[in-house]
């Protein structure tokens, strides 16, 4: 077993790349948007804007309703970029200091190096709720637990800036819209919990870590 220091590559976890993104399922609508989704829609709220103002170079506008819906058009298509960067700042935070091959491939491939998967439930109430699955991989020298939420956490920030609509990754736990990650500690090993709270989530969660445990 090679030994693994922060920002080399973890080949007993490597996974078919991806660019920043696992894939979604049909089981799980699609939550938020993008960064290209959110330029594309800035750029059809500018393109309605000029529209609306036709003279010259589309920013004058002949009548005071058609002044103020390009205003909230224009508006709008500022949101769209603000939130297109807010999500590009997020992946680089996220991601600084991580390798590129831990950053663009998944830490759940190889299922040998999977010890269980178990079904995650929290409490609510009395009682408690399924909301998702934990996955234990065998210990790896030279990674640690902080050093697997560091990678979690970077593959979370990309998938939801590159989006979640690639099917070649439909068996990633972490690519489900609003789902959250924990690592921790367990005994000879580490313990990732990808919890959400929509049902329909945590169940792609657990079907796709019954899936990726599956694997040779």
């Amino acid at each position: 077993m090679r030994h693994y220091g922060e920002g080399t590559v973890l080949t007993v976890f490597s996974m078919a790349l991806l660019i920043g993104a696992c894939g979604s399922s049909s089981a799980v609508g699609p939550q938020g948007e993008s960064v290209a989704q959110h330029e594309a829609a800035a750029s059809v709220e500018d393109r309605q804007a000029a529209t609306l103002c036709q003279a010259g170079n589309g920013t004058v506008c002949w009548s005071d309703r058609a002044s103020s819906e390009a205003k909230k058009l224009r508006e709008m298509a500022a949101r769209h970029r603000a939130a297109a960067q807010s999500l590009l700042n997020a992946e680089a935070s996220a991601c600084e200091g991580i390798a590129p091959e831990d950053r663009d491939r998944s830490p759940f491939f190889h299922g040998a190096d999977i010890r269980s998967v178990s079904p995650l439930d929290e409490a609510l109430g009395m009682g408690a709720r399924f909301a998702g699955a934990t996955i234990v991989f065998r210990a790896v020298p030279g990674l640690t637990a902080e050093w697997l939420q560091r990678i979690v956490e970077c593959h979370l920030a990309r998938d939801a800036a590159v989006g979640y609509d690639m099917p070649e990754m439909a068996d990633c736990p972490l690519s489900i819209p609003g789902v959250s990650a924990t690592v921790v500690s367990a005994g000879d090993g580490f313990a990732v919990k990808v919890h959400s709270g929509d049902d329909a989530a945590a169940a792609e969660i657990w079907r796709r870590a019954q899936r990726i445990k599956a694997r040779p």
